[in-house]
């Protein structure tokens, strides 16, 4: 008996080089030509002008500018949180649980000292610094345990991480209720006297961006420029030779969660004192896996997933003014946008990073006689 050998019909090859501004084209044209799709779609279904309908998307994706850059930068937020851990390949999966313990213990120092905090500007500026400080500490808390039992009994840190999420919300759920007297089972509670808020500079959203920005400056720095941004690298490429030279594994995969803990508490910080005044065991949606996706679009780099946030906040909100004013209802309509979108993104992403070949022998024949003719 001969063992026959089949080809397969198409072979994927990493691509040596691709030229920056034809991939750029490329991102484009498929971002452009999903859009165009989702428009037709949009007017198949509600059964109006294309038109109309995309002048309805870009009015609602403008009309509060404030709230497009601060989603743009909560999604930004999120995704520079876990590049380092996921540069390492630790999995972390649990930024949405993390922020949420940050803005749990704010939530519960605002609720409790509210009334110091009024008296005075200096009081309003110690109670903000004890949120703050508590946030953080919180935060790397519920980041470095899940980093522990992996570094020391290599335990999977995505379902660690996940199930640091579920609790996180059940934490909150509760203290809810506790805040509540147990009168209700509250949904959230929201501080409403102004004791242990951010002032307000131009507008109430200005001051989380600015620091949010300043975190994106702060990772792109700490990844490219210094000796613990290599290690991270080194330990993500391979542990075996990141031991080999003397690094600390163990110690580096700790401190690196450490660092997505300050982050993420910071985070959960601003929506206490800043953006919600509130908080409940939903507060954070996706977020925490949609940057997941986004930093893996960005390649890991801080400055790209700003403009990749951008763009999602952006489809976003467009999308659901759209579900709004033509009374769709929810926002599955929205939804089958943004993944459409993301899907194209995807594919642009494979052809820019991959070559295919065909194996077929009438496809090879045809495209040397083309080469052929010109």
């Amino acid at each position: 008996m001969t063992n026959k050998h089949h080809e397969p019909l198409f072979t994927v090859f990493k691509r040596n080089s691709f030229s920056t501004v034809k991939g750029i084209i490329l991102r484009i044209s498929v971002v452009v030509i999903a859009f165009i799709i989702s428009m037709l779609i949009c007017a198949l279904v509600i059964k109006e002008n294309i038109f109309d309908i995309m002048g309805t998307f870009f009015s609602g994706a403008v009309a509060r500018p404030w709230k497009l850059i601060l989603d743009s930068c909560l999604l930004l937020g999120f995704g520079i949180a876990i590049v380092p851990a996921f540069k390492m390949k630790y999995w972390n999966m649990g930024a949405n649980g993390q922020v949420i313990m940050g803005t749990l213990i704010a939530i519960v120092i605002m609720y409790h000292t509210h009334t110091f905090a009024e008296q005075s500007g200096f009081n309003n500026f110690l109670i903000l610094m004890l949120e703050l400080l508590a946030s953080i500490t919180f935060s790397i808390i519920w980041a470095v345990i899940p980093a522990i039992f992996k570094a020391f009994f290599k335990t999977n840190e995505t379902l660690f991480t996940l199930m640091m999420n579920y609790i996180a919300a059940g934490l909150v759920a509760y203290v809810n209720y506790a805040l509540a007297a147990g009168k209700k089972e509250a949904q959230d509670v929201t501080i409403l006297n102004q004791g242990g808020w951010m002032p307000v500079v131009i507008d109430k959203y200005f001051i989380p961006i600015v620091i949010i920005v300043l975190m994106t400056v702060f990772v792109y720095f700490y990844m490219a420029k210094t000796k613990h941004g290599y290690e991270v690298t080194v330990v993500g490429d391979s542990a075996p030779t990141a031991r080999y030279v003397g690094m600390h594994t163990k110690t580096i995969i700790i401190r690196t969660l450490a660092l997505n803990g300050i982050m993420c508490g910071i985070i959960g910080f601003l929506y206490a004192s800043a953006i919600n005044h509130s908080m409940n065991p939903t507060m954070c949606g996706a977020l925490g896996f949609t940057a997941v996706l986004i930093a893996w679009l960005s390649s890991f780099n801080p400055l790209i997933m700003a403009g990749v946030s951008f763009g999602l906040a952006f489809l976003t909100i467009g999308t659901s003014k759209v579900s709004s004013v033509y009374r769709i209802g929810n926002n599955d309509l929205a939804n089958v946008i943004i993944g459409l979108i993301f899907f194209s993104i995807l594919i642009s992403e494979f052809f820019v990073r991959y070559e295919v070949k065909s194996n077929i022998k009438f496809l090879n024949k045809f495209k040397k006689n083309k080469e052929v003719e010109e």
